[in-house]
């Protein structure tokens, strides 16, 4: 369901909590007033509201900033085969971009307001991009990357624009911002699991990321890189980027490369907990997933002990990775390592720092955008919570309310 309320009225939500951002434990008897789509106020609740004001009771529940998933595909059908990521590039583009709205859909009913995308074929993410913002169909804000960029035969062919030279390189970068990406993503290696063997070779060279970050900052684009050798990681955080994606393989020596260049990680906790339960798996396959699992959480550990900032994204599109996983991400992200309100901070706090949105989203203050969700009882207590959205707004719009959320809306005048 979707409310709309009229131009300048006010909302004011009444949760039994507020997790803000900023405090380290959730606050209570607060109400958040909005107007136009704007956090106005964050205040101590009051028995009445200002005149022409809409006031929506939800009790025994927590409100929190719209939650921010850092890594999706989309345009790709979870639900394909091992092989989904090649047969999702050579879909017609009409039917990938109706599963792409779908799969927006479904990640906003679970409560992700803002999505960074990781790369689509034929760049297609664009397009979805534009309908959600023109309000064609439903989604979270959505940061298009537009297609990979990636070496001829590498991990991307399937989603990218195949280049071998850093004068193409940078054409691409170009290319990719004229037509309306609005992030980079590279790939610097291979996937480990694609490959028969804890593979992850190194695809992109230091002096071709550095050259297509340098342009991509000149252009005002960030730049998140898929790399998950110990190669492929020093080499992208000496590049300068932004963001560095997965690490599966990642020893001590990248990942402390990693932390000097002051890049966030996203580590897609979610991709191998789900690859490691899935059935049907050969023998030989199983195995290979129980020792990357293995490794990709010991690399995750290691970047939360050592502080490297950490975002949670779910790579939504991978086969079995559905959109509306990003609570399983922030629950993985406390099992290895982080408290539970820093867990959600790296949902929504850090996130919203990574992609360069913090003056927006990912906080509950006044001036930020009304991008909120509410969830039952305390997730703090219990990250499972999460995954319980009763309410969602996007921008001063509840987009999300099932039949049986306990809301009450009382209209003043």
């Amino acid at each position: 369901m979707t409310q709309q309320f009229a131009d300048g009225q006010r909302i004011v939500l009444r949760p039994g909590l507020v997790i803000d951002g900023r405090s380290d434990a959730p606050r209570r008897d607060l109400e958040i007033v909005i107007e136009d789509g704007t956090i106005v106020a964050l205040r101590s609740a009051r028995p009445s509201a200002p005149q022409d004001a809409t006031v929506v009771e939800l009790p025994e529940t927590t409100v929190l900033p719209g939650l921010i998933d850092c890594h999706v595909h989309y345009t790709i059908d979870p639900s394909l085969d091992v092989q989904g990521i090649a047969r999702g590039a050579v879909e017609p583009p009409e039917r990938a971009v109706l599963i792409g709205a779908r799969n927006a859909r479904r990640a906003l009913s679970a409560g992700v307001t803002t999505a960074r995308s990781a790369g689509a074929s034929r760049s297609l993410d664009i397009s979805l991009a534009a309908a959600i913002a023109a309000g064609d169909v439903p989604g979270p804000r959505l940061i298009p990357s537009g297609a990979a960029v990636t070496i001829t035969g590498g991990h991307g062919q399937h989603f990218g624009i195949q280049v071998d030279s850093i004068d193409g390189m940078i054409t691409a970068v170009r290319a990719l911002a004229r037509d309306g990406a609005l992030v980079i993503k590279l790939v610097a290696s291979e996937a480990a699991m694609l490959t028969t063997g804890l593979a992850g070779v190194q695809e992109l060279t230091t002096e071709e990321m550095s050259a297509m970050s340098r342009e991509a900052r000149r252009l005002g684009l960030r730049v998140l890189v898929h790399a998950q050798s110990s190669p492929a990681v020093a080499a992208a955080a000496e590049a300068g980027v932004d963001s560095i994606e997965h690490a599966f393989l990642a020893d001590e020596a990248a990942l402390q490369s990693l932390k000097d260049s002051g890049a966030f990680l996203t580590p897609t906790l979610t991709v191998t907990d789900v690859y490691s339960r899935m059935p049907g798996l050969t023998a030989e396959v199983t195995r290979r997933q129980a020792e990357i699992s293995a490794k990709h959480r010991a690399a995750c550990e290691m970047a939360i002990r050592m502080g490297i900032p950490v975002v949670t994204g779910t790579d939504c599109g991978v086969r079995g990775v559905f959109p509306d996983m990003i609570a399983r991400e922030i629950a993985l992200l406390h099992d290895h390592g982080l408290e539970a309100m820093d867990a959600i901070r790296a949902a929504t706090v850090n996130a919203a720092r990574l992609l360069g949105l913090s003056d927006e989203i990912g906080m509950v203050e006044a001036g930020m955008r009304a991008d909120l969700i509410a969830v039952p009882g305390d997730p703090t207590a219990d990250l499972r919570r999460l995954a319980q959205t009763l309410l969602v707004m996007r921008h001063g719009v509840i987009v999300h309310k099932p039949e049986q959320t306990p809301v009450g809306t009382r209209e003043y005048s």
